[in-house]
């Protein structure tokens, strides 16, 4: 009978409970109880959490640049090998035929992928001045013009950028380059006067050891009276060695 009776009394207790839980929060205050506290979506049934909520990882930090160090080779438009870019202390031209101790050398930061314009410094330049190398005037490169722009070390100036004037012979720019990390190669990305990037040659006159950027090779080539003042295209790759 004691059972029985107790039985009774926590189903009434447990149906007491249920109706109370049923009741809004309206109701309960007319009835003297506390009001319930707020359900939020992610409490609701059928809801489901987001990561943020499940307590998701992290996100992963964004890979930092990296920085090259070396030197710069120059290699012929067949792959041949000439040399390294020759530390002048007159500046930056030509190809280095001597000692390795007159190689300059550089350092530039790319990000991770490898593209976007980048600044070459000069880490151990012979000469005085600024220590990027670039472009050092404004001529116009452009297919079927024989014209051409200068090779030396230049201030530093943004990305995108036309020639900047500096003195009052030269014009640089400085943020010309691209570097390939898979094949090491450094392209020059010449920007005219109007802004407009120009298809852009690394050239190499033999006769007096110069370098300097062309927009037409053939059309400067068929611009020269002399032979001797022909030139072959070039291109640049960074040598980590030495």
């Amino acid at each position: 009978m004691r059972i029985f009776v107790l039985s009774c009394a926590i189903a009434l207790i447990l149906s007491v409970s249920s109706a109370l839980a049923t009741l809004t929060n309206a109701q309960r205050l007319a009835r003297g109880l506390p009001v319930l506290p707020p359900k939020f979506a992610r409490a609701l049934p059928g809801y489901a959490r987001t990561p943020t909520a499940a307590g998701a990882n992290p996100s992963t930090s964004p890979v930092p640049p990296k920085t090259y160090t070396g030197r710069i080779l120059v290699k012929s438009y067949d792959g041949g090998t000439y040399g390294h870019l020759y530390n002048w202390a007159s500046g930056i031209n030509g190809i280095n035929f001597g000692s390795s101790s007159e190689d300059l050398h550089v350092s530039f930061t790319v990000s991770r992928s490898g593209k976007g314009l980048i600044d070459i410094m000069a880490i151990n330049p012979a000469f005085t001045g600024p220590s990027y190398i670039g472009t050092t005037s404004n001529d116009t490169l452009a297919k079927g013009s024989p014209t051409a722009v200068s090779f030396g070390n230049v201030i530093r100036t943004p990305v995108h950028s036309p020639p900047v004037p500096v003195g009052q012979y030269n014009a640089d720019e400085s943020a010309i380059w691209t570097f390939d990390p898979t094949t090491y190669e450094l392209k020059a990305h010449y920007v005219n006067l109007n802004g407009h990037k120009a298809g852009t040659t690394i050239a190499y006159k033999i006769y007096d050891n110069s370098i300097f950027f062309v927009g037409d090779i053939g059309a400067y080539n068929a611009a020269q009276d002399d032979p001797d003042y022909l030139v072959s295209p070039i291109t640049f790759y960074l040598d980590l060695t030495g």
